[in-house]
């Protein structure tokens, strides 16, 4: 057992993504060495520390007969991606999930990407929208606040014209329009052809945003088939 400050403990709790009361009292915390087996392998480092994106931090942490092991560090022992997404201060496992937010911040849906052979499939559900068509599209970036023109451009990667029915179209942020119906409420299950989750790819959209706007996207008019202004959106986690 080593003795830390509480600053040192909540330094320590942080990278595994929980909080601590700060208070002036000594706390106890082991950070020794832990084996670690997952489905009959043996998955023990040498050292007892993790990568954690640059940092070489503890692997796993016991305070008050409780371990405590990094999000990222868990994730791998599982063979999962995790996508962290600032916005919403929140963690996914397995597939990104985004939080869908009106202007004004208020939670109106969300959507789910799962990675395929032929690109990412979005699964996504929103209530509270005016009926019709909605443009839908992946922006370049991740929006600041709920301002959803600081989410740039369509995202498009190989400087193609915008639009599914554009002879020289589409981007690769260009999806179909949403349908909402009577009550608000919508639900679409799309194929991103040729997009990646892999944060190192041209193609990947994690980092980037899912945007509503407030019109019905015309499949031909640059740069977003004037499909109005943006009313909604997500940030995609990485």
């Amino acid at each position: 057992m080593k003795t830390a400050t509480t600053a040192f403990l909540c330094g320590a709790l942080m990278f595994s993504g929980l909080s601590y009361a700060a208070s002036s009292q000594h706390v106890e915390v082991s950070f020794d060495k832990l084996s670690f087996f997952i489905k009959g392998d043996d998955k023990t480092s040498a050292n007892g520390l993790f990568d954690n994106g640059g940092t070489s931090v503890p692997e796993a942490l016991v305070y008050e007969g409780t371990t405590y092991v990094p999000v990222r560090k868990a994730a791998e022992l599982l063979d999962q991606p995790v996508y962290w997404d600032n916005t919403t201060r929140a963690v996914s496992i397995g597939n990104p999930y985004i939080v869908l937010y009106d202007a004004k911040g208020s939670r109106i849906g969300h959507a789910v990407l799962t990675p395929g052979q032929e690109g990412v499939t979005i699964t996504l559900e929103v209530s509270n929208l005016t009926p019709g068509q909605h443009g839908f599209h992946i922006h370049e970036k991740s929006f600041e606040g709920f301002d959803f023109k600081t989410a740039g451009g369509h995202f498009n990667p190989e400087n193609k014209k915008h639009g599914h029915s554009n002879s020289e179209g589409h981007h690769l942020g260009d999806l179909q329009n949403l349908e909402i119906g009577a009550d608000g409420k919508g639900r679409l299950e799309y194929l991103i052809k040729g997009a990646s989750l892999d944060k190192t790819s041209k193609h990947s959209i994690v980092g980037r945003s899912l945007i509503i706007h407030a019109k019905a996207d015309d499949g031909k008019t640059d740069p977003a088939g004037d499909s109005g202004d943006r009313i909604a959106g997500g940030v995609i986690p990485q």
